[in-house]
């Protein structure tokens, strides 16, 4: 009996010792999956938005796509300048005047395609346009997004913190005469047509409706292939629908990000992306008033 009790015993104890061991292992991969889930970051879509600073590494060049004699009226000389520009905030966004939207969760190391879904710049200083005989006239210049194409590209998130993103932005220029507000539009997701409207105030403060868009030249040179190949500068295509001008293509290489505070993927300091002839320093939300501004470019 003695023996019967000692084994029902034993076997007892050890069914349990096998059961708590099963236990530990269950445990143990359970800890485990969470620890190597915890080293793969995952991000799930969502906004990055940016404070663009005023210090001169913002800005548009024209000198590869000039706006044409005549643009800005008869007898208006060809305009090829550099226009460095700064942020106007967005409604109810405080600083925030640009925002990119990743499309797609991500895995770390991983790929999203990305949107630029808000852009709002204008020119630090205004522009001066120069008309044949010596007579110049000054420009204000905003920059916004197309209104007939979109600004998307990829975004690649490494497991080093690092980023690297690719951008093609359509952009819109608005230019406003001083000071009587006439404007000029050109909006390179479109045709290359451009549009303008002569503004002007009587005494009572009336606006009075100015004329209907008219066509120009289109201030885009002529498209050899897609957009991802080179073209003939100083070349200029007349304003039909089949006209198109080449977009601003922003990249950044090895920009840091880190995690937010309770998480998400966050850029920690300013980035400049930047292509030939255009680019874009821009800070995250927060630190605009931070970041030491360089005296700004004066615009000849």
């Amino acid at each position: 009996m003695k023996k019967i009790t000692r084994r029902l015993y034993t076997k007892s104890v050890m069914l349990g010792m096998a059961f708590l061991v099963g236990m530990a292992l269950v445990v143990g991969l359970f800890v485990t999956a969470n620890s190597r889930a915890a080293a793969t970051p995952y991000f799930q879509a969502g906004d990055d938005k940016f404070e663009t600073t005023n210090n001169g590494e913002t800005y548009h060049n024209f000198s590869a796509s000039k706006i044409p004699a005549n643009f800005f009226g008869p007898g208006s000389q060809e305009y090829s300048g550099l226009v460095p520009l700064v942020g106007v905030p967005l409604p109810g966004e405080g600083d925030v005047d640009t925002v990119i939207h990743r499309n797609q969760d991500v895995d770390v190391p991983g790929s999203t395609t990305i949107t630029m879904s808000a852009l709002s710049l204008k020119s630090i200083n205004p522009i001066t346009v120069t008309y044949t005989g010596g007579a110049t006239e000054s420009w204000n210049v905003q920059v916004g997004l197309s209104d007939f194409k979109a600004s998307t590209g990829t975004m690649s998130i490494e497991s080093g913190g690092t980023f690297d993103s690719s951008l093609k932005v359509w952009p819109k220029f608005t230019f406003t005469r001083i000071p009587d507000g006439a404007t000029k539009v050109l909006d390179t997701g479109g045709s290359g047509l451009t549009a303008n409207a002569a503004q002007s105030t009587s005494a009572s403060n009336e606006v009075e409706p100015g004329p209907e868009p008219v066509a120009t030249i289109a201030p885009c040179p002529v498209v050899i292939g897609d957009f991802e190949s080179r073209f003939n500068s100083g070349t200029t295509l007349a304003a039909t629908s089949s006209s198109s001008c080449a977009p601003v293509t922003l990249t950044s290489n090895n920009s840091p990000w880190v995690i937010c505070t309770g998480g998400g993927f966050c850029i920690p300091r300013p980035i400049t992306e930047a292509e030939l002839l255009a680019a874009h320093n821009a800070s995250p939300p927060g630190t605009k008033k931070k970041v030491i501004a360089a005296k700004p470019i004066a615009i000849q």
